[in-house]
């Protein structure tokens, strides 16, 4: 009986190691799902059957294809990245060398530039003529009270507003000016208000920023300066 009963354990030990060996033990009882990124263990992949094994292989093999496909696209797409931006560089430089030539005519233009002054036509003093009655007329400004505008642009000639003679020929200055000869009892303020320049005293501080350069103090400007009107 006792040679019998060993008999049976040891054949039964034979078989479990048979079942072992043969990769028969315990089996795996989750899924790896390998597009989620979930992988066997060396452990579970070593319980799997036969088919779970050749399933599992398969959709490691899909999984590689895609993941190959999306590295061939993505360097397709980065071919094209790199010609565009190619393109892109060699339009940037066609344009920076269209802002170069144009900053050049620019620079040819500004040194070319002439301030245009005001047209000045004349017009000869007749008996009986003043300055008042000189402005009030058409073709000078159509208004008496402008006979100032006459006198400053005659100083040259004019000493005294009240004493002009016939045969003189006096300047008519049309629209602004762009430049002021400064004559002796003026200041910024004082020249600012004249009508033909701004019409206003407080407009002085454009004329002194405006020719800083030439004045060193707002306060003290010299006969015979010429100075620059902003418009």
């Amino acid at each position: 009986m006792r040679s019998k009963k060993g008999y049976i354990v040891l054949t039964a030990v034979a078989l479990l190691a048979l079942v072992l060996l043969a990769g028969c033990g315990k089996r795996v009882l989750r899924t790896a799902d390998v597009s989620a990124g979930d992988y066997y263990t060396a452990e579970e992949f070593q319980r799997l059957s036969k088919a779970q094994r050749a399933a599992y292989c398969d959709q490691l093999a899909g999984e590689l294809e895609k993941q190959s496909k999306c590295v061939t696209d993505a360097d397709q797409k980065l071919v094209e990245a790199n010609k565009r931006i190619a393109e892109l560089e060699s339009e940037l430089a066609a344009l920076d060398a269209k802002i170069a030539e144009l900053q050049a005519a620019i620079s040819d233009l500004e040194a070319k530039k002439v301030v245009a002054k005001p047209s000045t036509d004349e017009y000869t003093v007749v008996d009986g003529d003043c300055l008042y009655k000189i402005s009030g007329k058409e073709q000078v400004y159509s208004d008496p009270l402008k006979w100032p505008v006459l006198y400053r642009a005659n100083r040259d000639k004019i000493k005294d507003p009240d004493l002009i003679y016939p045969g003189w020929v006096l300047n008519v200055p049309r629209g602004l000016p762009v430049e002021w000869v400064v004559y002796e009892g003026e200041f910024l303020a004082k020249i600012a208000g004249y009508e033909e320049v701004y019409g206003n005293r407080s407009e002085w501080t454009k004329i002194y920023e405006a020719n800083k350069d030439e004045i060193k103090d707002p306060d003290l400007i010299y006969p015979k300066q010429v100075l620059q009107i902003p418009r």
